[in-house]
């Protein structure tokens, strides 16, 4: 999660912070005296960070947490057609795999024959590191089990009539605290605090109505969140219109929020002064990286 780091104000000079993070730094040197405090959001691995690794996969998570301990690691839910929730983001597998066809019309069996590592290239389509590595789409089950000490987010990609496939796993693993669920299908969130109290889910659109009307009608004391994550894109004046200020009140509540997807280093800089936030998702956690490497020195 987010966290101050201190920086020193002795070694800077305002032409040199301006030269190179002028959106993030300068706020640094225009209070320069003593020691300054930047918040720094946590970093959160959209899909497994899939600008750098097959995404979505065991072996992205695996080179993440390796690379970027702590981080969140964010991935997507759809069920096949005999009922096992399989970590993949589209309706079909012939965007990340070397198949064609629904996922929902294929069996467990069938989706394990493919190679979750075809498609992937860095380089516009010159070379395809991952072919033929053994890399598969993996289930639920599995990457709990694969990273048990792990917090997640996972959206659910499509309405679930049973809800068994996705909660079964997270209680039979005990990752009830560690893995938040996020979908637009506001019905099965909505089943999901019923029925799965200990569950963590995030806000859905329906939420978003009740959330704004506490924050701006002075009925902010008596609101009880009705979720633990709060996930916003960039734009927020596009998204919910949630200023600074009220960020810091629904943080205040307990509700962890996480902002994505920005790939953006420039954006990035944005939730460092502007707002403060808990993770960051990105496709590129190098990117963060750097950025906060350069802070830090």
């Amino acid at each position: 999660m987010g966290e101050y780091i201190m920086l020193s104000r002795k070694v800077f000079r305002t032409s040199i912070v301006l030269l190179f993070f002028s959106s993030v730094l300068s706020v640094v040197v225009d209070v320069m005296g003593e020691d300054d405090k930047v918040w720094v959001p946590g970093l959160g691995v959209h899909r497994g960070g899939k600008g750098l690794f097959p995404e979505n996969t065991i072996y992205a998570y695996t080179e993440s947490v390796k690379r970027w301990k702590g981080c969140l690691l964010e991935g997507d839910i759809r069920l096949t057609k005999d009922g096992v929730a399989v970590i993949i983001h589209d309706a079909t597998v012939d965007r990340t795999t070397d198949g064609t066809g629904k996922v929902e019309e294929k069996t467990l069996e069938e989706i394990k024959m493919l190679d979750a590592g075809y498609r992937f290239t860095s380089d516009g389509g010159n070379t395809y590191p991952y072919r033929g590595k053994g890399i598969k789409i993996p289930t639920l089950e599995e990457v709990l089990k694969a990273f048990p000490d792990e917090t997640f987010l996972f959206e659910i990609k499509v309405p679930l009539e049973d809800l068994s496939p996705v909660i079964k796993p997270i209680l039979e693993n005990k990752m009830e605290k560690q893995v938040y669920l996020a979908s637009v299908h506001t019905a099965t969130i909505q089943r999901i605090r019923a029925e799965a109290k200990n569950i963590m889910t995030c806000f859905t659109i329906a939420d978003a109505g009740p959330l704004l009307s506490a924050l701006r009608n002075g009925k902010w004391d008596d609101y009880q969140p009705p979720a633990e994550m709060l996930a916003l894109s960039p734009n927020l004046e596009k998204n919910f219109q949630i200023s600074a200020e009220e960020m810091s009140k629904i943080r205040n509540k307990g509700v962890k929020v996480v902002v994505f997807t920005v790939n953006s280093e420039e954006i990035m800089k944005k939730y460092m002064t502007d707002y403060k936030v808990d993770w960051i998702l990105t496709d590129y956690p190098n990117r963060y990286e750097n950025l906060l490497a350069y802070i830090k020195k």
